[in-house]
């Protein structure tokens, strides 16, 4: 059965929400080996070294000096704008404040509010409502104890703006053209992504690590690569052919696959209120996609 590219937008969108939920197993035990800027440009260099071998024969250098000027500075503010801001910023709100209150600020639906503002979205209620149900479901998920005071600290205020510089790297793929295809745009960013963290972390004084050559550490930095390649391949192919509003919903699946690695690693079981959390979520995404003009 041959699907349209929108139902392959959504199933790679889906994907990609697995892909983030686990990335973020990596990123942790990492965090012990290196600084937040080294662990950035080696595991992103890696997703680079690998697209080469995934994506074999994408790029060639007659194809880069035709590259219209406009996509070259959206991919710049892209790196800009999704490296240096959303990634440092969302790891370093992990080491400030509780993950509970991190995940639950990431899942503020700004691809949609985007969608509405730059990208003139249609905006209906039965969208809105639902964005709001998917929100609730995380909210019942991520955060612990529903009755205590929500304070914004400087991890919550990192880990918001970072959601936001997440959300406008994702959508501002729609102001590429389509001289590139997605694998090329993958293997460019992730080319010039490393080599701004590098310089990054270079201007900060750091010095390149030692690389640890444990086993389980090189694995992950091997599978936070991985990841990375895949996941940016999906941003770039779901966020082109699905409207923002859906897919800043179907992201929200990330808290769900967030539970199912959380037992598979830590074997933590979802309480009752994490599991009624995920049927709203779920619930939403399935419904946001049958909208005809979702």
């Amino acid at each position: 059965m041959n699907l349209s590219r929108h139902s392959r937008g959504v199933a790679a969108l889906i994907l990609l929400a697995f892909g983030f939920g686990a990335i973020a197993i990596t990123i942790r035990y990492l965090s012990d080996f290196y600084t937040l800027y080294q662990q950035l440009y080696i595991t992103i260099g890696v997703a680079f070294i690998l697209s080469l071998f995934i994506f074999p024969k994408t790029l060639n250098p007659q194809r880069l000096k035709k590259i219209p000027t406009k996509d070259w500075g959206i991919m710049v503010f892209r790196i800009i704008v999704g490296y240096l801001i959303g990634a440092s910023l969302y790891r370093t709100s992990l080491t400030l404040t509780k993950i509970s209150n991190v995940i639950f600020i990431q899942s503020i639906p700004f691809a949609a509010v985007f969608g509405w503002l730059i990208f003139k979205e249609k905006f209906t209620l039965p969208k809105f409502l639902l964005v709001v149900l998917a929100y609730i479901g995380v909210i019942i998920i991520s955060v612990k104890n529903l009755s205590a005071s929500f304070s914004l600290g400087r991890g919550e205020l990192f880990s918001l703006i970072s959601s936001a510089a997440f959300s406008l790297s994702y959508v501002s793929r729609k102001w590429q053209s389509n001289y590139l295809n997605d694998k090329e745009i993958a293997q460019i960013l992730l080319f010039l992504g490393t080599l701004v963290l590098f310089i990054a972390s270079l201007l900060k004084g750091e010095r390149p690590p030692l690389i640890s050559w444990q086993g389980v550490a090189l694995l992950s930095v091997f599978l936070t690569g991985l990841f990375n390649t895949i996941n940016i391949y999906l941003i770039n192919f779901g966020f082109k052919n699905v409207k923002a509003v859906l897919a800043s919903n179907i992201l929200t699946l990330e808290s769900i696959f967030a539970l199912i690695l959380a037992f598979i690693f830590y074997k933590e079981l979802p309480t009752l209120r994490e599991f009624f959390g995920g049927i709203l979520i779920v619930g939403s995404v399935i419904q946001m996609n049958r909208l005809k003009d979702g």
